[in-house]
């Protein structure tokens, strides 16, 4: 299917050392991982990629083995660091890594950033960057097995949409046609749990609940994996459904704002027009994972109203990364941070002309800050070295300025330039 060009974004300005401030993050990562039996893990802050709605209760423990939050991210983030600088210590830090994911891949059910379809996409891109076929053999065991619970859920994280994306990566890794029928029959699960209404098609976090907006847990997320599918397979069901997520975030769309709301917590009782929500310019809840949404779906389908979408979503996006920056100790994260901003404003450059230059910037402003720093870079709420959550996945975006070839691991589905 003839898709629509995203732009690769420049080189990054002489002067700023990406690639030493990447290395630096991962010689960070070596020094403290801890080894048993040829496996190794980490401690980290534990808390949920977004934000439970009651994000103060955060622990230190060892890290679980998910994409996201988990030794698989970690993993990934040193395999791309290894194939960039060819360090021993960074390739036998990655395959211990990979190697405790898959040792407890069995303890975690759906999604991509947060269930065993997303470490077998890990382990897949693993094995190519390190040259081991082995993992690349336990990707494909790992993506063909069924988790031990139905999914329905739109959520990235845990649930069918996040492993409809997962399974369709994995799938044209290892061209296995397989796993696309594996993820068809999700998006067929998806399409029957969503709340279908005048305004469009949603799925609520619990009963009571408004169905959010976003890409994390909402509409947005849904919305992306069901394109994917109509993408890899022509179905036009899921192309229709996708539609239908859309018009629902259309349906919150607040022109004021520019924005999206954040609707965790709020009842359904309370419609539309009645309250007032927060707006969020996160990759979770906001306009930069909206914006990725949106990107993607004008590059598949070709409609100018998702161009135009897209186009406010990374102005809104552009104001916020130029304020955060601002800030001192500003999270530099994925998931919630700075790097989730860049991140959109890199694959955004061919509707804006400065996004891919404002998404260096964060990368250089960044490296001059925090790339010698004792505290390291600043993630929110304690430093973790997990993929959406801490260095992992700023070490990943540094590495995207550098190089744009760099896969990235918020839009998986976007080809490479």
């Amino acid at each position: 299917m003839r898709t629509r060009s995203i732009a690769p974004p420049p080189a990054a300005a002489a002067g700023i050392d990406l690639l030493g401030a990447a290395a630096g993050l991962g010689e960070r990562l070596v020094r403290e991982a801890t080894w048993y039996r040829g496996r190794c893990n980490w401690i980290g802050v534990e808390r949920t990629a977004c934000g439970d709605e009651d994000d103060r209760r955060r622990a230190h423990r060892a890290l679980g083995p998910s994409l996201g939050g988990g030794t698989a991210g970690i993993a990934l983030f040193l395999a791309q660091l290894h194939a960039t600088t060819g360090s021993d210590a960074t390739r036998r830090t990655a395959r211990g890594a990979i190697a405790q994911a898959l040792a407890h891949a069995g303890t975690v059910d759906h999604g991509l950033y947060g269930g065993r379809p997303g470490i077998a996409y890990a382990a897949a891109r693993c094995g190519r960057l390190l040259g081991d076929e082995r993992l690349v053999t336990h990707a494909a065991r790992l993506g063909r097995s069924r988790p031990s619970v139905p999914a329905g859920s739109a959520d990235l994280v845990g649930g069918a949409a996040g492993s409809i994306v997962a399974l369709l990566a994995l799938a044209a890794r290892l061209d296995d046609r397989g796993l696309v029928d594996r993820a068809a029959r999700l998006g067929d699960a998806l399409c029957a749990a969503a709340r279908r209404g005048s305004s469009g098609w949603s799925w609520p976090p619990a009963a009571g609940r408004h169905g959010l907006c976003g890409m994390a847990s909402g509409a947005s997320g849904a919305a992306w994996a069901l394109i994917e599918l109509f993408a890899a397979t022509g179905d036009e069901r899921h192309r229709a459904a996708a539609a239908h997520a859309l018009d629902y975030e259309r349906h919150w769309y607040d022109a004021e704002q520019a924005n999206w709301p954040d609707l965790r917590g709020i009842e359904r009782r309370e419609p539309h027009g009645t309250f007032r929500a927060p707006y969020a310019t996160t990759w979770c809840h906001g306009a930069p994972g909206i914006a990725l949404s949106r990107l993607r779906a004008w590059q598949v389908l070709g409609d100018e109203r998702l161009r135009d979408e897209a186009a406010t979503a990374l102005a809104t996006t552009a104001a916020s990364v130029e304020r955060t920056l601002l800030v001192p100790r500003a999270d530099f994260s994925l998931s919630r941070g700075l790097a989730g901003g860049a991140e959109a404003l890199l694959l955004g450059g061919a509707l804006r002309p400065d996004a891919a230059a404002l998404a260096r910037r964060v990368g250089e402003v960044g490296a001059g800050r925090y790339a010698t720093s004792l505290d390291g870079w600043p993630s929110g709420g304690g430093r973790t070295p997990a993929l959406l959550t801490g260095d992992a996945g700023i070490g990943l975006l540094l590495l995207r300025l550098r190089d744009a070839a760099t896969p990235s691991v918020l839009l998986l589905g976007a080809p490479s330039p």
